[in-house]
């Protein structure tokens, strides 16, 4: 099959634009609750924007891998969990740099529901990939 399995752009947006706001937002209410009104900010702009990126980056990288294995065993359950080793990472990363007062309470809900996202974005892509081989 040379068929290559996507998403719409309509969804990879919408979905990036609805992790901005609500990660932002988490994380600006979890920090100025720790630390201090500007920390808030910070660390809420720096989610809002990585969530963002990463809601589109786990779209793309999902697809990538998901037309890159070929057994159907590594189809449904590689691309969420390397991509979300991956883009976690990354996350916590960021948070280590800006000097995130509360790291752990601001990711780990994001990336539980990234988690979540990616896994479904990946059945997504799997029963298209059925329909057309049948």
């Amino acid at each position: 099959m040379n068929k290559t399995i996507k998403n719409t752009q309509r969804y990879n947006f919408l979905s990036a634009f609805f992790a901005f706001l609500l990660w932002g937002s988490w994380s600006f209410y979890i920090n100025m609750s720790q630390g201090s009104l500007k920390a808030g900010i910070i660390s809420g702009l720096a989610q809002g924007i990585c969530s963002f990126i990463i809601t589109l980056f786990i779209t793309h990288l999902i697809e990538k891998q998901f037309n890159f294995y070929q057994a159907k065993f590594l189809k449904i359950f590689l691309p969420p969990i390397c991509t979300i080793f991956l883009t976690g990472s990354g996350l916590v990363l960021v948070h280590n740099l800006i000097h995130t007062p509360n790291i752990v309470k601001t990711v780990v809900p994001a990336l539980t529901v990234a988690f979540i996202f990616a896994f479904v974005t990946n059945l997504k892509l799997y029963k298209q990939y059925q329909n057309v081989e049948l």
